[in-house]
């Protein structure tokens, strides 16, 4: 399969504007392409003719159509969308207008298709967001450069919007309400939470570890402190879960946490002999009976060894001694527990080839791979 990489102008000035726009980029993401950017939103003024300000933006996509394909689907999204074109040849308003302005460096000069976009380099509405994703962009016909284009146009009229944009999968990650990010010690919980409570603008609930008194004598010496320091998670955990409860306001978007409660019951199913695991089976479901419930669990799959690497590199004194076994048995635990809740809603994502804590481009593709797994799990997943 041939992937090729279009830059797309995307403009409305009809309606909500943002709402056209996104409704359209979720479209393009399904019916054509990955959606790998969006720029900022910018208005501007009608041209041409009386109407509204238009709300515009740029995205980047990868698809595998050929450039005439690709227009047809980009006119039948116009056309989902609620655009009526006239025979007119005046400009008029519009609920969506989507342009084709690059594909890969094609040179096209057709009757009814020329790439790149005749008057993309004239225009302040195009160049000011297709700069915020594709600055260094080299136009195929003109030989310069996307933000040099923009420097040298004398029209720079133009109003950055505080409206933004999400990349679609982000969009479909924000119907779910309450989500939390799982997997095995050392798989980058933390770190992708964060992440996405920053670009779902959804409230981030962290566990604090280092404050359970029992840990680092927990890995010294198991078998003595193994309920302390279960008892202690399961009761901080629930302590944390019940306040974000008593604050949370009727304008909370929700929350990303990493952690599920269940958590507890995992780790305690591998630490703890029966006898003690009996009794803090009872006590979990009694103190955790009114706790908020996760609409989506994200798991993140990676193998003991690279775990170890990961574990080793935070350089936590207290998990030096952290062995591949027990890495094995609480990954085992979690696929088990989750296997036998049903009601639990999962997506496993393999990050074993990624490092999307430090790399930008390593999280995109794990967002990628959330988007995927999430149209496999839920054929009906609305935008």
């Amino acid at each position: 399969m041939n992937l090729n990489k279009v830059y797309l102008s995307l403009g409305s000035n009809l309606g909500d504007k943002i709402k056209n726009l996104q409704s359209a980029i979720n479209l393009i993401d399904t019916s054509i392409g990955d959606v790998l950017s969006i720029s900022n939103v910018y208005k501007t003024k009608s041209e041409g003719f009386i109407g509204g300000d238009f709300f515009n933006c740029c995205i980047s996509v990868v698809t595998e159509f050929n450039p005439t394909h690709l227009i047809d689907k980009l006119l039948e999204i116009e056309s989902l969308e609620g655009r009526v074109r006239s025979n007119s040849a005046k400009h008029e308003s519009r609920v969506i207008d989507i342009d084709v302005l690059l594909y890969e460096d094609r040179i096209i000069n057709e009757t009814n298709l020329v790439i790149p976009h005749p008057r993309m380099h004239l225009r302040n509405f195009v160049l000011y967001p297709l700069s915020d994703i594709a600055k260094s962009k080299i136009h195929p016909i003109l030989n310069d450069t996307t933000i040099n284009l923009l420097n040298k146009l004398k029209s720079t009229e133009i109003l950055k919007s505080d409206e933004v944009l999400l990349l679609p999968v982000l969009s479909k990650l924000q119907s779910f309400k309450n989500i939390v990010i799982e997997g095995n010690i050392g798989v980058g919980k933390t770190t992708l939470s964060k992440k996405l409570s920053n670009d779902l603008n959804k409230d981030l609930i962290i566990e604090g570890f280092m404050d359970n008194p029992f840990l680092e004598k927990y890995y010294n010496n198991p078998d003595r402190y193994a309920l302390n320091v279960e008892l202690t998670f399961l009761t901080d955990r629930c302590r944390q879960l019940s306040n974000f409860n008593n604050q949370m306001n009727f304008f909370s978007s929700g929350l990303i946490a990493d952690y599920d409660i269940f958590k507890s019951l995992v780790f305690a199913g591998v630490s703890l002999n029966e006898i003690d695991f009996n009794l803090f089976r009872d006590i979990f479901y009694f103190m955790t009976k009114d706790l908020f419930k996760s609409n989506l669990v994200i798991y993140l799959l990676q193998s003991s060894d690279q775990l170890l690497k990961n574990i080793s590199k935070r350089g936590r004194s207290f998990e030096k001694t952290i062995s591949r076994n027990y890495l094995d048995k609480i990954n085992s635990a979690y696929l088990k527990h989750i296997k036998n809740n049903s009601d639990l809603n999962v997506v496993y994502i393999d990050v074993s080839d990624l490092d999307f804590v430090e790399s930008d481009e390593d999280y995109a593709k794990l967002l990628f791979r959330i988007k995927n797994n999430l149209a496999e799990s839920f054929k009906e997943l609305p935008y």
